[in-house]
């Protein structure tokens, strides 16, 4: 009974370990990746974000020159102000 015991202590120890290992082994790989795409966005940068003027114009000139027609910008920004307008008449009467 005693060395049964003993025998279960000694797997359930082995079995542990091997988890732990496979535990570090895929968090030093999770890191060793993440480290690896920190050097690689170093080396080659994106391109750098459109920066806003104060009234924003400039963010929505880009974004047309990046092939959004201004059609479709005016017509985003036409339904965004109806809904605007719709919802403060609902508020009104409610």
């Amino acid at each position: 009974m005693n060395s049964e015991i003993a025998g279960q202590l000694n797997e359930a120890g082995t079995l542990m370990l091997v988890g732990m290992g496979f535990v570090f082994a895929f968090l030093a790989l999770l890191i060793g990746g993440i480290k690896l795409i920190e050097i690689t966005c170093r080396r080659f940068p994106g391109a750098p974000e459109p920066v806003a003027s104060a009234s924003g114009k400039k963010k929505v000139e880009q974004q047309s020159s990046e092939g959004v027609a201004p059609q479709t910008i005016a017509a985003i920004s036409a339904a965004i102000h109806q809904h605007r307008q719709t919802k403060t008449k609902q508020q009104e009467h409610a």
